[in-house]
């Protein structure tokens, strides 16, 4: 075996496994969403956003363990929103580790692929802040209606330098992909002339 056809095969067995490992991150993030919207909504007293507005009362507590389904259901939509970017990104992922695994990590949809990675890691700058909002909208407005008095309607719309890490990886990214493509041409040159 040459030393190309080892690394090719070695790229095989590196896809084949992070295949396993990216579905299994979309799983998890899929089941903490809606393990979090539909059976923990208390779990969300230790949000930045709405730790600083409502405060972790037995009250509180007691009146988010009785948050009705079609708000539980809101909450879900809204948590999907914030990690959706993130699940798009791991589905490109899981495509780019599928091509590793059949030997084709330098076929011209790397460059593609790397692309829609970045761009989704951008819109988190935009995902995250308004899902945030909504999350606090959502329970200020149900806590001040269930009688709350320590809790007043309101919003909050922040962005977080987690928000910014996230989009500058995603800059980044889209980089890399700008060189993948000189690559994957460079690479298509090679197999032209051998």
């Amino acid at each position: 075996m040459s030393a190309i056809e080892d690394g090719i095969a070695i790229m095989a067995r590196v896809g084949q496994r992070a295949r396993w490992v990216i579905w299994g991150c979309i799983a998890f993030l899929l089941t903490l969403v809606a393990l979090i919207s539909f059976e923990l909504p208390n779990f969300l007293l230790g949000h930045p956003q709405i730790a600083t507005m409502v405060p972790g009362t037995p009250s509180i507590h007691a009146a988010l363990a009785e948050l009705p389904l079609w708000r539980r259901g809101a909450l879900f939509a809204i948590l999907l929103m914030s990690a959706a970017p993130f699940l798009w990104a791991l589905a490109e992922a899981a495509a780019l580790a599928r091509l590793m695994a059949t030997g084709d990590g330098f076929s011209p949809a790397l460059p593609a692929r790397l692309n829609r990675i970045g761009w989704a890691l951008v819109l988190t700058l935009i995902s995250r802040p308004l899902a945030g909002m909504g999350l606090t909208a959502l329970i200020t407005d149900y806590l001040a209606k269930a009688g709350e008095p320590s809790v007043h309607r309101a919003t909050a719309l922040a962005i977080s330098s987690d928000d910014l890490g996230f989009a500058l990886i995603g800059v980044a990214v889209i980089a890399l992909a700008a060189i993948a493509r000189r690559i994957v041409a460079l690479a298509e040159d090679a197999r032209g002339i051998v």
